[in-house]
């Protein structure tokens, strides 16, 4: 799993950060063995290649966090998206910014793939998984508050369909066969809405969520 964390608000983002630790790292020699935290700023490639390609002593991922990704060098950077082009299953990779998330190509690659959040000082955060609960709760009114604050706060559409993809996965045996696969179908097409440029990528995004809370609804 890839996690992309920015914005000024460090306590929420270390709060966030701790709950994944806990959830991954649950012992002490699994953190002693499995937990690797790096800084950006004079990162050396070799150091950041071991780290990124080391398998689990004890857990079933190890933990990688690496701190000030701005200030990483463009050799640097050309590793991680190497790294998460590759659907591993042996680390979760948080990538921490205390500024505003940069707008270049390698903040919209990763964008793209890992679970971006942006914690703006004192507010509350919210992720793609706090908008497919509120599609769950047939909340579709909150699903739709949510995904524009995502929005707003950088998050990618395709990442955030990423999110929906998973959740209506998840949710196979909740819903009928016909319902299901109506779902799938609108998937597939504001995936295709974004990826071919028919849709401006936001509202591709938007009318899926609208379109499945209202099948939720039946």
């Amino acid at each position: 799993m890839i996690y992309l964390f920015w914005g000024e608000n460090k306590a929420a983002k270390e709060e966030r950060i701790a709950e994944i630790k806990k959830r991954n790292l649950t012992s002490a020699d699994a953190f002693n063995l499995d937990y690797e935290s790096l800084h950006g700023s004079k990162l050396d490639p070799a150091t950041l290649k071991k780290a990124l390609i080391a398998l689990p002593a004890i857990s079933k991922r190890r933990f990688i966090l690496i701190r000030a990704v701005e200030k990483l060098n463009a050799h640097n950077k050309q590793i991680i998206l190497d790294f998460i082009q590759i659907k591993n299953q042996h680390a979760v990779l948080i990538l921490d910014l205390d500024e505003a998330l940069p707008k270049n190509s390698f903040f919209t690659k990763i964008a793209e793939i890992a679970e971006a959040v942006c914690f703006g000082r004192g507010a509350a955060q919210e992720s793609v998984f706090d908008m497919t609960r509120a599609l769950e709760g047939k909340n579709s009114p909150g699903a739709l508050k949510i995904l524009n604050q995502l929005l707003e706060g950088g998050n990618h559409p395709l990442q955030i369909m990423g999110g929906l993809v998973w959740f209506w996965g998840k949710s196979k045996n909740r819903l009928t066969k016909d319902q299901f696969k109506k779902g799938l179908l609108v998937l597939q097409e504001a995936d295709l809405n974004i990826k071919r440029s028919r849709l401006k990528p936001e509202y591709a995004v938007e009318i899926a969520v609208t379109k499945l809370s209202l099948l939720i609804a039946c």
